[in-house]
This record gives C-alpha cells, sequence and structure tokens, in this order.
C-alpha cells in the first residue's frame, strides 16, 4: 500500500486516507457513469476511470503520480541503478544523495550502512577491543606501572591509575606494546588528554624517559 493510503470500507481496495471510499466505489453509487471512460495505464497496465472533461483537457493519462512521472518524456530521470555495498541489492539513489555522500559507499537502508559500517570499516576504528584487551596488553601496562613505580607522571597520584600511549594505539602499531611509549596517569590526568593526544607527545615522551627518582626529587 502506498503512503497516505488506507482500505476502502466498501470493497477493501486502496484509495486516499482523506476520502472516505475509494473512487470505483464512488462511481458506482454516486457519480455519473456516462461522464467517466475506463482506461489503461500506459505504464503499468492498470485499468482506471478518468473523467471525460480531463480527457479533453490532455490530463488522465496515467492511472497515478508514480506512473505519470516515470512515463513523462519531458522530465528527467535524475534516479541512478547502484549496488548496495553492503548486501548487494541492485537500488535507485536520486544523484543528488550521490554527491552528498562523504564517501564512494552506497547503502539502500540505514540498516545495511549500519552493518557495514562495524569493526574496521568505521572510520574511528582504533583496533578494537580484542586487540586492546589482551595478555599482552595486561604484560605492557604491568611494565609500564613498574617502571614510574605506581605513580602518576603529572600529579604523583597512586589512584586510579591508567596507563596511556603516548603515541596513538589505531595509528602507531608497531609502537603499542613498547614499553617508552607508554606512561603512568590517574584517571583525571588521563581525561585530560583526551582527542589531543598529537598535541603533546613530545613532553610525555620526554616525562616518560625521566626515571621517576630524578623526577620526584
Amino acid at each position: 500500500m502506498q503512503k497516505n493510503h488506507k482500505t476502502c470500507p466498501e470493497c477493501g481496495g486502496e484509495m486516499h486516507y482523506q476520502s472516505a471510499i475509494c473512487r470505483n466505489c464512488y462511481n458506482k453509487k454516486s457519480a455519473r457513469p456516462n461522464n467517466y471512460i475506463t482506461k489503461n495505464c500506459p505504464v503499468c497496465g492498470k485499468e482506471f476511470t478518468v473523467h471525460k472533461s480531463q480527457v479533453e483537457r490532455g490530463q488522465g493519462i496515467y492511472c497515478s503520480i508514480l506512473c505519470a512521472r516515470s512515463g513523462s518524456p519531458t522530465r528527467k530521470r535524475n534516479r541512478l541503478k547502484i549496488i548496495c555495498d553492503n548486501c548487494g541489492i541492485e537500488f535507485e539513489k536520486h544523484r543528488s544523495e550521490i554527491k552528498k555522500n562523504v564517501h564512494d559507499k552506497n547503502f539502500c537502508s540505514l540498516e545495511c550502512w549500519y552493518e557495514y559500517n562495524q569493526g574496521e570499516n568505521h572510520y574511528g576504528y582504533g583496533g578494537g577491543q580484542n586487540e586492546r584487551v589482551n595478555s599482552e596488553y595486561y604484560e605492557w601496562r604491568k611494565a609500564v606501572i613498574k617502571r614510574d613505580h605506581g605513580y602518576c607522571r603529572l600529579c604523583h597520584s597512586q589512584k586510579q591509575l591508567e596507563v596511556h600511549h603516548i603515541h596513538r594505539f589505531a595509528i602507531y602499531p608497531d609502537m603499542r606494546w613498547d614499553v617508552n611509549n607508554g606512561i603512568t596517569l590517574c584517571h583525571d590526568c588521563h581525561v585530560g588528554f583526551r582527542n589531543k593526544e598529537d598535541d603533546y607527545i613530545n613532553e610525555l615522551m620526554f616525562i616518560a624517559n625521566v626515571p621517576v627518582a630524578v623526577w620526584n626529587v
């Protein structure tokens, strides 16, 4: 059933939601049959009735707006047939929507877009939990905290300690488990570096390489 349509209470057919009965039932009950003629839609072949005055004005060619738009020789076809990059189904997409794409992928629905943009396909993918939370991570975290003697290297707190990757985890995979690429921070200090990691690489590398005994003097 088309949008903004409902079922006719008389015959069970489809009609506009603002109408009391469908056009066919109206023609049978109230309209003057002699003023209507029956035609076949040149696009879909559906049989429909139209008033003679509409035919005289050059109207009443198609059974619906959808068929009228698809059959008009003067209306530019602005929709292209493309393949969904997730499910492989062929669908039509307006040219203007394709131009708005920030990437070269096309999806037939929001469900396909969401399903495709998971894991490595997501623009913000940083290796995933499986790569972060493993035996290598725990050994690396333990080694960094041991080197820093269990202190936050900025405020010297010993509460809520976390280990920060100085060179970002996602961009520098070869340095992920390098102890020299880690620094112990408390939670509050760690939060302060979120989304600003690249701005403080040199400063944090300098602090991490200074022995704790010297730093605390």
